[in-house]
């Protein structure tokens, strides 16, 4: 079994999540395309809503997806981009702004904005004081506003004395990122990046259209359900509701005493978030626990628990929506991805929770493996590969370092880059 160290056109993404870890691995040809060479899942014992609680259980669930990927692809993993999400995700929009300037014998007509100006003004974008135990994680632009005209995407080579960068800004609890990160390296791997795990789901589910003319993605996992907004090609709000799929199936066992396992089996193949008025119910038996006799239920008993809670969930993301600044611009609706949604009907509960248009997202698709990853619940695993050959393609693979310190001291300096490049 080969190292990734000595084929550079691997890419590998590893998500973490409370219901379960996925490992892949892909190989970039010349020409950018990409082909999937491996893939591992593994139950995911050691999180909670994003967060670690059990560094053991983690690493354990970490090694066995790894090793399942590494069997099918025939080559080991080493630098991954990690998703992570959670309660420790904070967001902000933010702007900064600076003089373009060459010196007292340039007159303001003759100033071009170089690609330093773009590196100034964005550290000025996110030069706000945060607790001592948050770092930023994302700096992701909105528009660039030069003297008096706004909307520019790309401001390098304009004229212009004053320049202006809109961004939107997320930041991560330190200890929380560190707790991701050591236990990815107590596995035998190290982070090229964590990426917010909505943004890595967008990469797969939404297409340059629907970010520019508005569109709200809301990627239910098993413990959080994150939600990212985008309007004009940029990002305007992300947030992360600390309930997902999982609540749901908790409902379902508790209701029907059952396991957790037979409620969600339950929910995948009869459930329903919103029984339809013409169609014909049906009984359906559960089997009984530790010697109890068998219990029966129908379609229709089994979708009046899953509607409300599910119901809960979708308001509490359209109040998160609604503090957006492009709450009424979002053409291209809502689009659900993520494991959680995977029930029948949930695009026509979502359309009524949020009065919009709304479709089931699936990932793109890569080549390789065929329909292994075609589910909504592999949206962010399928996202982390696409965000890493972009990753790679602007600025290289960052090198390894030890400390999340450095992690971070890397990272900012990658964001420069990265918007040099960019722009």
């Amino acid at each position: 079994m080969s190292n990734s160290d000595s084929q550079p056109g691997l890419v590998c993404g590893l998500e973490v999540g409370t219901a379960k870890v996925c490992a892949v691995i892909a190989q970039v040809d010349e020409h950018g395309e990409m082909n999937l060479l491996g893939f591992g899942r593994a139950p995911s014992n050691g999180i909670r809503k994003g967060m670690v609680v059990s560094v053991k259980e983690t690493i354990a669930s970490i090694e066995s997806a790894v090793l399942e990927a590494e069997n099918q692809a025939d080559v080991k993993m080493d630098g991954v981009y990690v998703a992570i999400s959670g309660e420790q995700i904070r967001s902000m929009n933010n702007s900064g702004v600076i003089t373009v300037s060459r010196g007292e014998s340039h007159l303001p007509a003759n100033q071009e904005i170089a690609e330093d100006d773009i590196s100034r003004v964005l550290d000025q974008a996110k030069a706000i004081t945060l607790p001592t135990e948050r770092e930023i994680l994302h700096v992701l632009p909105q528009e660039f506003k030069i003297d008096q005209h706004d909307g520019i995407k790309d401001p390098l080579g304009h004229v212009g004395h004053r320049l202006e960068a809109r961004v939107h800004l997320v930041t991560i609890v330190t200890s929380a990122a560190q707790n991701i990160t050591r236990c990815v390296e107590a596995a035998g791997l190290w982070v090229e990046a964590l990426v917010l795990a909505p943004l890595a789901s967008a990469y797969a589910v939404l297409d340059e259209t629907e970010k520019d003319q508005g569109v709200v993605l809301i990627d239910m996992g098993g413990g959080t359900t994150d939600i990212i907004v985008y309007y004009d090609g940029g990002v305007r709000h992300t947030a992360v509701i600390p309930y997902g799929g999982n609540r749901v199936t908790n409902d379902i066992a508790q209701i029907l005493h059952t396991t957790f396992q037979r409620a969600e089996a339950l929910k995948r193949d009869h459930g329903s978030a919103k029984f339809p008025a013409n169609q014909d119910d049906e009984e359906i038996t559960i089997e009984g626990i530790a010697g109890r006799p068998p219990q029966t239920t129908t379609r229709k008993g089994l979708s009046s628990i899953i509607e409300p809670r599910l119901e809960e969930i979708l308001m509490l993301c359209r109040n998160e929506v609604r503090k957006s600044e492009v709450n009424d611009k979002l053409t291209f609706g809502v689009v659900l991805t993520g494991g959680g949604i995977m029930v029948q009907e949930v695009e026509e509960k979502a359309g009524e929770v949020f009065n919009s248009d709304t479709k089931i997202g699936k990932p793109a698709h890569i080549a390789g493996l065929e329909n292994l990853m075609d589910s909504p619940e592999y949206a962010t695993v399928t996202g982390l590969l696409l965000y890493g050959r972009e990753y790679r393609e602007r600025y290289g693979s960052p090198r390894h370092t030890t400390g999340l310190g450095q992690f971070f001291a890397n990272l900012s300096g990658a964001i420069k880059d990265f918007f040099k490049e960019l722009f």
